[in-house]
Order: C-alpha cells, then structure tokens, then sequence
C-alpha cells in the first residue's frame, strides 16, 4: 500500500491521484506535496464559494432595493383617494334619497329635460345675436330663456341672473362669507345644440325635438350636449335653494349659447365679465361638460371614473379648388372635383403618427387602471407603466402601448391628431364641369403636436396633388392675414388653403391638490353610495385626455384647476348618439348628475382655505 493511501481523499481526487500513479512518465508523488496540493484545492474552492455568495447576496441586495424603488414609484400613480362625503350628508342624507329613489321627482326631472330638448335651440354659423337684422335667427333662445324662469322660478326669484349678449346668462349664488379667502366655484354648460342632418330624420326613433322618453332613456337633439346638464344644474340648485342651503363660497353658473360653432359671442363674453369681476386664476375650480362615462371593469367589479383634466388642440382647414369650367360633353381626365377626390384619398391613407408623451393625461388613465386592476397582461401592464419613459429612449414599451390603444375606437384619438373631411362643396349642374370644390377638414391636433404641424402635414399632402395636376397653391391664414405662395397659380388652376380657427393643445389641471382631492372624493361618493354600492372595490378616477373642444378654452387663466365631466355611465360619443341619430340620455345618469352637483357644491362649500 502507497503512502498516499493513508489519507482519506474526496472521491475525484481519488480518481486523479490514480491516474497520476499510473502514469508511467510521472514519479509517485510525495505525501506532504499531496497534502498541500489538497489544503490549496480546499482554500480554493473556499474563496470562489465566498465570492459566489458575496455576488449573490449584493445582486439580491440591489434587486430588493430596486423593487422598493419601484413599488414605491408605483404607490405614487394615481392615488386612490378618500370618498368625501358632505357633514350635511353624514347627518342626514334624505336629501339624496329623495334625488335618487323618489319616483316623483324623477318624473318632474324627466319633463324638465323633454321640454328643455323640445326648443331647438340650433346656433346657425355666422349669426350675430347683436345684429338686430338677425333676431329672428335666435328667437328659440328667448323661448328656452322663458322656459327656464318658468320652470325653476325659486332659482331666479334667489339668485342673481344676467344675460350677456343677449343669450349667454350669468347666474351668481353669492356666498356668505365676508373674506376674500374663498374663491368661487365656477360650472359651466351651453344652450346650442347642433342641427339635425335633414335626410336622416326619418331614421330617428323619434323625432329629434319631441323630447320623447321611456322607462329608460329620453331622446332627443341636446338630450347628452348638453340640455341635461343645464336642468342638471337647475335641479340640483333648486333642491338646494330648497333644504335652506347659504354657500359660504360664490358659485357661478355660465351658460353659453354658441360652443357648437365656437363660443365666440357666448363663452368669451361670459369669460371676460368673470376675468374683469374676479381677476385672473381667481376661481377655486371650473367645472364643464366633457370626460367619458363611468366604466365598469374587472368583470364588472370595478368602476372608474373618467373626468378629463386636459383636451387636445384643434384647427379646421378649408382647401379650395378653383379651375377652368366648360361643357360636360367634352370634359377633362379629371374634373375639378374629380381632383379633390384624389386629394381627399391621398390625405385619408396618410394618417398623422401616433405619440403618447409622459404628460398625456391617457397615461394617467391608462395608469391607473392598470395599478387597480386585471384587465391588462403582465407585459402591456409593465408597458404601460414604462410607457412615460422616453427620454430614456424607447424600449418598445411606448410603441406597443399605441398600438393597442390604436386597436381601440374611442382611445385611438388620444394619441394622434385627427383628420375628418366634414364637408364638401362643388358643381352646380349636371352639365357643366365644376369650376370650384371647397372641403372642409376638421383637426383635433394631438396632444404631443401642435397646430403648425398639423397644418405643415396637409399643405405636404395637397403638394403631391397639385404636382401630379400641374396646379397652383397658396397658404393663407385667415387670422394672421398672411398668405403664402408655394406653386404659382397655372392655367390648369389653383388650390388654395384656408387656416381658420386654431386652438393648441391645453395644459393639464394638477391631479395632486386639494381641489382635485375634493372632485374625485365626490364622484367616489356617488358611485359609491348609489349608483353602484354593491361593488366589492372601491370606485377609481382617473384623470383622462377630452378628445373635443369645450368653452373651458375661454376661461384658462381663471383657474389651473379646470375639470371637464358629466356624471354618466352612458358613453354619449360612443353609444349615446352625440352630434349623431337617437341622441339619448340616461334618466337614471341624469338624477345621478343632480346628486353629484348637490353634493361637490356642498363638498367645496365645507372646504375653508382658499
């Protein structure tokens, strides 16, 4: 037996002893050589298993750190908020029941708003309601005017009530309090409505001014934009003109009777008395109508809220074009409209680019719904939260969530600018070819664009055009009065580019202040305690993107806290005929408007610092 052989060796140390001894070239080694080679092979193993650990434990040190980090990033989105309900309503909330259960007042409600939607009250482009010459254009705003005093004389007989410019009225509860601390509270609504497209009015279920209802809904043009909230905000200050409620703060009511074509006559002249009455960032919050409808998620187990805290720009655009007429029978390639219809082709299947930035309230939505709910997959849920990091550079987080958004109707638009050709002039007889063409194309500039790049986008795209036809093209912007020529007019003829009412994108009311902390803990409150208190979790709101334009555009200097929401679970653009057939409002949504004002006015009013 070796020396070796006294020393007891981990099995592959046996196996490479062996091989030394067997080895014909290699002389037997010594027992003190084979006992450091071992101690020297312990020591090694000893210092790499350090290492390994020492690396492992430093990695999940960092991973435990970033973790925390990110979850307490994640705790940061979207707070949830307390649901504040008035002290008024903790003592006694009959009130509320009755605006909710009684049968009675849902039916004095219900024919408030029929008759409301029974007077047209269609604001005609290009009417000046000061031009004597044009009276007859608004009569239906003097009936819908006495309307209203009829109908909620405690209101007229209690508050303060001005017509501006004829149509645009001012109503004012003065507040009690004798300090200057308490801002007003502002809310905001219009008269007009839009106008019904002639040869579609024997597709509505009823007619559009009948003003006709079910157990269900009430029909009619205005019945969602916006007559109901206007009798929403009549109703809510009747009741509490009623249960002997004095505010504290000033609330304002402004009713503008031309935000369908503007609100240049209603809405600037009612913001401009405010401004010159209060001063400027004088209000505690504006409220107007807009946001989305209350949805219900996670397997109807969850409602969020979307009031908007933000809306996009927008811009409209007339392209005219003008050409050499003749006799039908002997007619060009391409007629003068034939043209156009080129370019409304070229423009449609060149769509603006989708962009979402950090300070898109989308995100915020999107955000929020992912951190309180299961509708996303772990991947478009960690996108959505990485979505807002761009200036790290794209991981692809930010691109895949446009895209599903692109996938998705009523969100697709809040990520790109929009581009609809709403009318379209040309010809005035079978057999002569058509001399002129105008469309009009209508923008809702993308929250990440601008109206520059919206305009710069289309005039690219009636270049192309005016090459391919050998015409001429000018630029010309109505407001500026500046004109551009970019191809010199040619005997073929001439495209012209009209830019005409421009808005850019607005900024974004804060979400992280006690105004805002009061407006969701309202809209908490109502969905909460009645229009869905079986829930098992708790209502979210989420600050979201308006799609469309509202007077609040007239009124941004007054307040940084500027709030566009109607009380609904009906989606009014999506499913509630909006601007379209069968408009239709809710009853139950309406009622449900009527609690929410009573208590936010009620909510704010308890509100003493500012």
């Amino acid at each position: 037996m070796s020396p070796a052989s006294n020393i007891s060796l981990p099995k592959d140390l046996e196996l490479q002893q062996s091989q030394f001894i067997n080895e014909k070239h290699v002389s037997q080694p010594n027992p003190r050589s084979n006992l450091r080679w071992f101690f020297s092979f312990l020591l090694t193993i000893g210092t790499f298993s350090l290492i390994m650990f020492t690396t492992v434990f430093r990695q999940g040190k960092f991973n435990v750190i970033t973790e925390v980090t990110e979850n307490a990033k994640l705790q940061q989105i979207c707070p949830l908020g307390s649901i504040i309900r008035p002290q008024a309503f903790l003592q006694d909330n009959s009130s509320l029941e009755h605006i909710f259960h009684d049968s009675e007042y849902r039916l004095d409600t219900t024919k408030k708003l029929s008759g409301a939607v029974k007077i047209p009250t269609v604001a005609k482009i290009g009417s000046n309601p000061s031009d004597e010459s044009e009276y007859e254009e608004w009569d239906n705003f003097v009936r819908f005017h006495r309307y209203l005093e009829a109908q909620f004389p405690e209101l007229y007989q209690t508050l303060q009530v001005e017509k501006l410019n004829r149509f645009g009225l001012l109503i004012t509860w003065k507040g009690t309090s004798s300090t200057d601390i308490l801002k007003p509270l502002l809310l905001m609504a219009h008269q007009d409505v839009v106008p019904i497209e002639p040869a579609t009015v024997d597709q509505w279920l009823y007619p559009p001014f009948s003003g006709e209802w079910d157990d269900q809904f009430l029909y009619g043009r205005g019945s969602s934009d916006c007559k109901s909230l206007v009798i929403g905000y009549f109703q809510a200050f009747t009741k509490l003109i009623q249960d002997g409620f004095k505010p504290q703060r000033t609330v304002i009511i402004a009713l503008g009777f031309d935000e369908e074509i503007g609100g240049s006559y209603g809405a600037v002249e009612l913001a401009n008395v405010v401004r010159h009455r209060y001063g400027p960032d004088s209000l505690f919050a504006v409220l107007d109508e807009g946001g989305s409808s209350i949805q219900l998620i996670n397997d109807g187990d969850l409602a969020v809220a979307l009031p908007s805290i933000g809306e996009k720009g927008g811009t409209n655009l007339d392209i005219e074009l003008t050409t050499p007429g003749g006799h039908s029978s002997i007619p060009p390639d391409h007629t003068n409209i034939g043209i156009v219809a080129d370019l409304i082709t070229v423009i449609e299947n060149d769509p603006f680019p989708g962009k979402l930035g950090p300070k898109n309230p989308t995100l915020n939505h999107l955000q929020c719904i992912a951190k309180y709910s299961t509708e996303f997959d772990e991947q478009l849920r960690s996108d959505i939260f990485n979505a807002g990091k761009i200036e790290d550079g794209d991981s692809g987080a930010n691109s895949r969530v446009i895209e599903y958004l692109s996938g998705i109707r009523s969100l697709k638009y809040n990520v790109r600018t929009t581009q609809a050709i709403d009318i379209i002039h040309g010809g005035v007889k079978s057999n002569a070819l058509p001399e002129y063409t105008k469309i009009t194309i209508n923008h809702r500039v993308g929250f990440e664009s601008t109206v520059e790049e919206t305009i710069e986008k289309i005039v690219k795209n009636v270049q192309t055009v005016a090459k391919k036809y050998q015409l001429g093209l000018s630029v010309v912007n109505e407001a500026e009065g500046a004109e551009q020529t970019i191809f010199e007019e040619t005997p073929n003829g001439k495209f012209q580019v009209l830019v005409g009412f421009s808005l850019k994108p607005s900024r974004v009311s804060p979400v992280d202040n006690d105004s805002f902390d009061i407006f969701r803990g309202t809209i908490k409150h109502i969905i909460k305690d009645y229009v869905y208190p079986d829930l098992p979790s708790e209502p979210v709101v989420a600050g979201n993107l308006n799609s469309g334009n509202t007077d609040t555009r007239h009124y941004m200097d007054l307040s940084e806290n500027i709030y566009r929401f109607k009380f609904s679970t009906l989606n009014g653009l999506v499913d509630g005929g909006t601007h379209g057939l069968n408009e239709k409002v809710k009853i139950d949504d309406l009622l449900g408007l009527i609690g929410f004002i009573y208590e936010y006015v009620r909510n704010v009013d308890e509100f003493e610092e500012y």
